[in-house]
């Protein structure tokens, strides 16, 4: 087979394997009836220097996988490393994520609208976010958030949007063309679960080939194995996602969501197991 790029260079080949993401162009050409869904709600991420915050907010939540959890929304952090991977007390960083409701019609178009005016309707890049948009958070922080959360918020130099989506393909197999990755299957981020499914399509589809006898045979094999687990992954994700959307679901979605919302099911579903006693902290807002 032949593979052209935008460029016109061309390669001949056995296998083309389509890993390039949510908006996968590969996707597209051979399965354009499956397209990003959203689902509701964006995610305000960030991250911050340990140095740029208060020593009541680092010793309250640099040791711990902390929540917050405001009506219809959920904020999330935990410390990862500065730079070059610098793990020294004052010197790594916290990562937040806060998901919030934004209705797809409204809502997120006047947040994707960037400071010239133009809208892509999938994301806006972090130095384009209008200021107006940025101040709101903020002020919104400051009044739903722990205050050791509404600190960090105001503490993050350039945090950015993403609107969340869910991809799942029922098919990952066309000839001899594959996909891999998100480009296959997007969960939304609760299962903590991107890099880790990439990984496993990618180790898959290599055991797969060197273990059958023709490549055909190790497609079938790849994608009767990642298909379902793609499938359980994405369900799995909208369920725990479920109750930041509740505001646009049915009253009996929503009671169904409620239960993803107490501290326990948010620890157990969210907190690796090993954070449960020691590392995770629920912070009252």
């Amino acid at each position: 087979m032949f593979a052209t790029f935008e460029d016109g260079f061309a390669v001949r080949s056995d296998l083309l394997i389509g890993a390039d993401g949510h908006r996968s162009t590969v996707r597209a050409q051979y399965a354009p009836a499956i397209r990003p869904e959203y689902a509701g709600y964006v995610a305000w991420r960030g991250l911050v220097q340990e140095s740029a915050l208060s020593q009541a907010t680092r010793d309250a939540v640099f040791r711990h996988f902390a929540f917050s959890l405001p009506e219809h929304e959920q904020m999330l952090g935990y410390p990862v490393a500065g730079a070059d991977e610098d793990m020294r007390p004052g010197h790594r960083r916290y990562n937040f994520v806060w998901y919030r409701p934004a209705d797809e019609r409204t809502e997120l178009r006047r947040l994707l609208t960037d400071k010239s005016g133009n809208n892509n309707g999938m994301s806006v890049a972090p130095n384009a976010i209008r200021p107006e948009i940025l101040d709101e958070m903020r002020r919104d922080a400051d009044r739903l958030l722990s205050p050791q959360f509404a600190e960090i918020v105001h503490r993050t130099e350039l945090p950015l949007i993403q609107p969340i989506y869910d991809v799942a393909s029922q098919q990952l197999v066309f000839d001899r063309v594959v996909l891999l990755g998100d480009a296959a299957f997007v969960a939304r981020p609760h299962c903590g679960m991107g890099v880790t499914k990439a990984a496993q399509d990618a180790s898959a589809l290599f055991d797969s080939i060197i273990e059958e006898a023709n490549l055909d045979l190790a497609l079938v094999r790849y994608q009767s194995e990642r298909t379902p687990f793609g499938t359980r992954i994405v369900q799995h994700a909208q369920a725990l996602g479920a109750y930041m959307q509740a505001q646009i679901a049915s009253a009996e979605e929503r009671r169904d969501a409620e239960k993803y919302r107490t501290v326990e099911a948010v620890m157990k579903e969210t907190a690796a197991s090993t954070f449960l006693e020691d590392y995770a902290v629920s912070l009252a807002s």
